[in-house]
């Protein structure tokens, strides 16, 4: 996800230095969808699943009770960040009147959210969560959380996101 919001930043960077060639709606959609339709739907919901199992079964340090408070609320806003992101995409690409500024400004907030969210997760709630959960509670999840496979990074790129995933090996490359 975090290479996924650099390829973004990397656009959102060129079209705020007021390169119009920037500006490839179909690229910027396929990523803020990406979100809408994997973490959104999918991880987030799992991530919840998760939270429980530990609380269910393990004490969390205050730090950690502040934290899981913290990416549960980013839990409920982040979908809502990008269905505005989403609909500001597609008036742009249907015509309408979307000015560069209030298009990168929304993309930027969007970018920082996210990674803002990735950084709580990974620097703080998922080690302590590695550490103190046993297997019983990994299985656990793995019955109770919603399925669904990554359609980019899973163990196969979903057509609709093939376009996507060559322009990420490219900017990887």
């Amino acid at each position: 996800m975090a290479v996924l919001l650099e390829l973004l930043r990397s656009d959102v960077d060129a079209l705020r230095g007021g390169d119009d060639q920037a500006l490839d709606i179909e690229r910027l959609t396929d990523v803020v969808d990406y979100f809408g339709h994997y973490p959104d739907r999918v991880h987030h919901p799992r991530e919840e699943t998760m939270f429980a199992v530990f609380r269910e079964h393990h004490e969390a340090s205050p730090e950690l009770g502040n934290a899981l408070r913290r990416v549960h609320e980013q839990h409920e806003t982040l979908p809502k960040l990008t269905v505005a992101v989403s609909e500001m995409l597609d008036a742009a690409a249907h015509g309408s009147l979307v000015l560069r500024d209030e298009l990168v400004t929304q993309l930027d907030h969007f970018i920082e959210s996210q990674l803002e969210h990735l950084d709580l997760e990974e620097g703080l709630i998922f080690p302590e969560l590695r550490e103190k959960m046993n297997a019983q509670d990994w299985l656990k999840v793995e019955a109770l959380g919603p399925q669904g496979r990554d359609p980019i990074f899973g163990a196969e790129v979903e057509a609709e996101y093939r376009n996507l995933y060559r322009r990420l090996e490219a900017f990887l490359s």
